[in-house]
C-alpha cells in the first residue's frame, strides 16, 4: 500500500516537472520518499531534478541515497559523477565513474581519462551552438573551437557536460563524434575573442594561418563556415557537407580568434601576412573580453 502511494506521488512529481511546474514536482518527489523511504526511484528523480537545476550538493546527496538503495542504478551513478565533478569532489567522482564501469587511475587528484574528441552544445535551451572540444573526463570538455561571442563562451573554457550524447557530428576523417549538452562553465578560460576579416589567396594560406596560431597558442575559427541548424537537425547528425559560404566582400572571410593579449594576435597575423603573398587582414575587433579572475 505504501509503495503504491509512493509510486503515485512520484508519477505526479514527474508530470509536474514535465509541465513546467518544478516546485510542485519536487514537493511530490519528497512526499514519495517520505511515504516509502526504501524505494530508490524518487530519490533518483530528486537527484536528476537538482542536477538539471544546478543544485550540486543536493544532487550528490540524493543520488548517493538512491545508490544506497539500488547500487545497480547506472543512471544514478552517472548523475552522482556529474554532481561530484561540479563540486570538484574527486574521490566521489572517481567512485561514481567506477560504478559506471569506467576504469580510472587510483589517485586523489583531479579525474582525467585519455583525451578524445567530442562536441558540446553550448546553452542547449538557448542558442545551442555546437563546438568541438577535447573530452577530459566523462563530465568535462575543454572547448577547442572559438565560439561565437553571443554564446558567452570562450576558447579553452572547460564546460560540465550531461551524460547522454544528444546528436553527432562528423570529423575530417569521416568519424561520427558524439555531441553532449552543456550544464555549466566549469572553468572560464583566460582568452578573449576577436573578430577579424582576412584576405587569403588559397588553402595553403589558411593552413599557414592555423600553423601560426598554434605556434602562438591562439585559437582560430573560420566563422564563414558555420551552419545554422534547426533544433531537430542539431540533435541528430547533419552529416558531412561541402561548405558554400560566400566571402564577406572583395575576397575577405570572417575569422574568430582567441588570444590572451591582443598583441599576441597582431604579431601572429603580421607574421602570417609577411609569409603569404596576397594575405591581408582588417581591424582586430574585440567581441568578447576575457573574464575577470
Amino acid at each position: 500500500m505504501r509503495h503504491a502511494l509512493s509510486a503515485l506521488l512520484d508519477s505526479c512529481g514527474s508530470k509536474f516537472i514535465n509541465s513546467g511546474k518544478p516546485a510542485f514536482g519536487e514537493r511530490f518527489y519528497k512526499l514519495a520518499t517520505a511515504v516509502d523511504p526504501r524505494w530508490s526511484v524518487p530519490w533518483y528523480n530528486l537527484g536528476l531534478h537538482t542536477k538539471n537545476t544546478g543544485r550540486w550538493n543536493e544532487s550528490m546527496r540524493f543520488n548517493q541515497r538512491a545508490l544506497e538503495l539500488d547500487p545497480n542504478d547506472e543512471a544514478a551513478w552517472w548523475n552522482l559523477g556529474i554532481a561530484a565533478t561540479a563540486l570538484r569532489n574527486w574521490s566521489e567522482a572517481r567512485r561514481a565513474w567506477k560504478g559506471c564501469g569506467i576504469e580510472l587511475e587510483d589517485c586523489v587528484d583531479e579525474v582525467r581519462m585519455p583525451a578524445s574528441t567530442a562536441c558540446v552544445r553550448l546553452d542547449p535551451s538557448g542558442t545551442g551552438e555546437v563546438v568541438w572540444g577535447e573530452r577530459l573526463d566523462p563530465a568535462r570538455i575543454a572547448i577547442l573551437s572559438v565560439p561565437l561571442p553571443e554564446s558567452g563562451h570562450r576558447f579553452n573554457d572547460i564546460v560540465l557536460n550531461d551524460g547522454a550524447a544528444n546528436g553527432t557530428r562528423v570529423d575530417r576523417e569521416g568519424n561520427e563524434v558524439p555531441v553532449f549538452d552543456e550544464l555549466l562553465i566549469w572553468r572560464v578560460s583566460e582568452y578573449s575573442t576577436f573578430r577579424v576579416k582576412l584576405q587569403m589567396s588559397d588553402d595553403s594560406a589558411k593552413e599557414s594561418l592555423v600553423n601560426h596560431c598554434v605556434a602562438h597558442q591562439l585559437g582560430v575559427e573560420d566563422w564563414t563556415t558555420i551552419r545554422i541548424l534547426c533544433a531537430k537537425c542539431s540533435r541528430e547528425s547533419p552529416g558531412a557537407h561541402e561548405c558554400e559560404a560566400k566571402p564577406l566582400e572583395a575576397g575577405y572571410t570572417r575569422f574568430g580568434f582567441a588570444a590572451k593579449k591582443e598583441g599576441d594576435l597582431s604579431k601572429a597575423l603580421h607574421e602570417w601576412v609577411s609569409s603569404n603573398a596576397g594575405a591581408d587582414f582588417d581591424t582586430l575587433e574585440l567581441v568578447l573580453p576575457a573574464a575577470l579572475h
